[in-house]
């Protein structure tokens, strides 16, 4: 097990060094029917589609009964389309995904070039655009906005599921990743996927081009492994032949913060520093995309413990100097260490992660042929871990967690069935320290305020066995997915 672990890790360093694109987990099938003025079917037109945000083409002709699909796998869910056919007006306008829907219909009706000057004088009736339709009200499924975060946030996946009504965010616990709950079940019950395949980190870089949902009870049979909700995270918008290149970078520091004095006695002030960036282009224009993202986050604050709180820190914990002093006292008689070589003056917490991805597709749309592969990882280091003005440094320790991943994938028609195909591999490790080797130890202690008021409060001491531990995980999985829609565009077998 541990010769895989490290083979996996030198192939996602290794891939992590090559500079690529990112993968969808969505293929937008665009369809339609050509006809002239009078709804015959027009043979041979040549229809062209362009991604507007990435100004990617993808062309092909209509076959003897006007009908032509388009298959944009990783498409962003705007297009400009082009119908030209020599004898009649060239056609041209826009078609937008408005919706989660599964076919982009773009029927066109082309006029013939007229030679003389013809007025004529007829009732119109266009088509209802299907692609106006809204979200299938059977479903659950509800579409998440990154906009609602703030900036420290952005690309935090519990906190994007947290922002919609009834989701309620669960903050990491001793250096664990934050979590969500939904129906009042625990985070554990949640699946979270990343362009389909399971996702094991706990964010991605804020900088990474995504789109999220989220689903409670779906109707869609292929879809399960959960009993609270599922977060769908899909990266990027099907490749640019635009190059980009930008940096974030993200600031908090003390003198921005207001807070009394109070709250600077109990370590709440913070400086905080992250860097992000991305880069993005094109190796081949319509053809061979990449896109990287990156963000380093470095979080420092005060460590106020038993030991250097302060008389007004104590007394905001509800604690008197001279029960602390007691405490203290007693530790020392039972032989208790009350402090070790790595009692932080500071609490430190280092975070890194990157999205790496490449997408081959080829201009032959009839196709829809795409293959790529996408890389993703996470670090997280807190030390120290937990701990708080009631508890010993020595009580706390020092906790590590990593996470990666690689998917594979592949697209094609086959015939009248898009084949989507996609396979991926990850890992995770997480282990942790404690700073003594010993069993954790609490106490009750009552103590008499300056102001006559009593208060309870439970000291921590000693080791903590909870740190004393060390988990990793390994998993793959396949997913192949058959489609066929039917020639009306209504109706779609998975």
């Amino acid at each position: 097990m541990r010769v895989l672990h490290l083979i996996a890790v030198a192939c996602a360093l290794l891939l992590g060094t090559i500079s690529p694109q990112t993968l969808l987990a969505q293929t937008d099938v665009i369809r339609g029917k050509v006809t002239n003025a009078e709804g015959r079917p027009l043979p041979n037109v040549r229809v062209t589609a362009i991604s507007i945000p990435g100004s990617v083409t993808r062309e092909t002709r209509t076959d003897a009964k006007g009908s032509f699909q388009i298959a944009f796998p990783g498409g962003a869910g705007d297009y400009m389309m082009g119908y030209a056919l020599v004898g009649f007006n060239f056609r041209q306008f826009e078609i937008k995904r408005t919706a989660d829907q599964d076919v982009l219909v773009a029927d066109a009706r082309m006029g013939a070039v007229q030679i003389d000057t013809m007025t004529i004088t007829a009732p119109v009736q266009q088509r209802v655009g299907r692609n106006s339709t809204t979200q299938d009200i059977s479903g659950t499924e509800r579409f998440l906005s990154s906009a609602n975060l703030p900036p420290e946030l952005a690309g935090n996946i519990a906190a994007l599921a947290a922002s919609q009504p009834g989701v309620l965010l669960i903050p990491g616990v001793d250096g664990g990743a934050d979590g969500f709950s939904v129906l009042g079940l625990g985070a554990d019950q949640n699946s979270v996927t990343l362009n389909g395949q399971t996702f094991g980190g706990a964010g991605l870089p804020r900088d990474a081009p995504f789109g999220a949902s989220m689903s409670t009870s779906p109707y869609d049979g292929s879809r399960g492994g959960f009993s609270g909700a599922q977060l769908n995270v899909r990266t990027g918008g099907g490749g640019s032949n635009y190059m980009t290149r930008g940096m974030s970078m993200v600031l908090n520091a003390p003198q921005l913060q207001w807070t009394d004095a109070a709250a600077r006695a109990l370590g709440n002030e913070y400086t905080n520093l992250s860097l992000g960036g991305v880069a993005s282009g094109a190796f081949r224009p319509n053809k061979i995309f990449y896109n990287t993202t990156y963000q380093l986050d470095r979080r420092s604050s005060h460590n106020q413990t038993l030991l250097n709180a302060g008389a007004l820190g104590l007394s905001t914990a509800g604690v008197s100097i001279d029960s602390v002093t007691r405490f203290l006292n007693i530790l020392q008689t039972g032989g208790i260490p009350i402090g070790t070589r790595f009692d932080p003056s500071s609490r430190l917490n280092y975070n890194g992660s990157f999205l790496t991805s490449i997408d081959i597709s080829p201009p032959n749309s009839t196709s829809g042929s795409l293959f790529g592969f996408t890389i993703n990882g996470n670090f997280s280091n807190q030390n120290p871990v937990g701990g708080s003005v009631t508890q010993l440094a020595s009580a706390s320790g020092e906790r590590t967690t990593w996470s990666g991943g690689v998917q594979m994938r592949h697209n094609r028609y086959l015939k009248l069935l898009l084949s989507e195909t996609s396979a991926g591999i990850n890992t995770s490790r997480n282990y942790g320290e404690a700073y003594l080797d010993l069993p954790s130890g609490i106490v009750r202690v009552n103590s008499v305020l300056a102001n006559g008021a009593s208060g309870v409060q439970s000291f921590g001491f000693g080791g903590n066995q909870s740190l004393s531990s060390h988990t990793e995980s390994i998993g793959a999985s396949f997913l192949n997915t058959l489609s066929w829609f039917d020639d009306a565009n209504k109706h779609r077998l998975k």
